[in-house]
């Protein structure tokens, strides 16, 4: 005969037992949980990486394709006050081009269709579009001097995707620093180039010497990507000289 005391004691036993299983089970599925979770968030974010990566690369493949296009036409005799990209915008509109040839963005020109930074990012949140600038100078891109004389004919898109801009740099080998886009203090693209070189010339060096204001890690780059600080700004710009002087 099973005394009372002996049956209560093993039917707790068997109570606890069973209550310890089910806490280890909760404790497995919570740590199964987490570790789903920490794996779905490194996938997305590797994902957004080499989304960020290929829009990047999209991005350089077609401004090298611009500047292509400007290098051929001036082989073939067109003068670079007549270069026209009326593409991008009315105000990029050239007197002096009065024919296709001196169309950067036409079949007898330059020979390359137009696509917007936009596009080719292909991200919901942006809707920027291509500046060509004359009043910035590239650091070792052509003469070296505060003169227009020795401004690029430079290539930008304002306001492009934090994420982009760092793969634009990481593709090219450039620096970013602190996980950010190399700074610099100001980028002039107040101005479209249409035939006239700018009487108004950046003072601020982009890849120059001036650790501070002058983005050093873009020194003697011809493309890349930066991020413009002071008052009023704080933008990503990716630049690409198209025609160095």
């Amino acid at each position: 005969m099973i005394r009372t005391h002996e049956y209560r004691y093993n039917k707790d036993n068997q109570n606890g037992n069973i209550l310890w299983f089910i806490l280890i089970t909760i404790a497995l599925f919570g740590a199964l949980a987490t570790m789903i979770s920490r794996n779905s968030s490194s996938v997305n974010q590797s994902g957004n990486i080499e989304k960020a990566r290929i829009a990047a690369a999209a991005l350089l493949r077609h401004s090298k394709s611009i500047e292509h296009a400007v290098q051929k036409m001036i082989l073939n005799g067109i003068s670079e006050s007549d270069l026209d990209f009326t593409a991008i915008s009315a105000n990029h509109d050239n007197p002096n081009c009065s024919t296709g040839k001196c169309e950067v963005f036409n079949v007898a020109g330059g020979g390359i269709t137009y696509k917007s930074p936009a596009k080719i990012i292909n991200n919901p949140s942006y809707n920027g579009n291509w500046l060509v600038s004359s009043q910035n100078l590239v650091y070792q891109q052509g003469c070296d001097a505060l003169s227009s004389s020795c401004t690029e004919l430079l290539l930008l898109a304002a306001d492009i995707p934090k994420s982009v801009c760092l793969q634009v740099n990481a593709i090219l080998k450039i620096t970013n620093p602190n996980n950010d886009a190399p700074q610099q203090q100001e980028i002039l693209d107040d101005e479209e180039f249409a035939g006239i070189y700018s009487s108004t010339v950046n003072s601020k060096f982009i890849g120059g010497t001036d650790i501070a204001n002058e983005s050093p890690e873009l020194n003697g780059k011809s493309a890349g990507c930066l991020f413009e600080f002071g008052s009023g700004q704080g933008k990503y710009y990716f630049y690409h000289v198209i025609l160095a002087r």
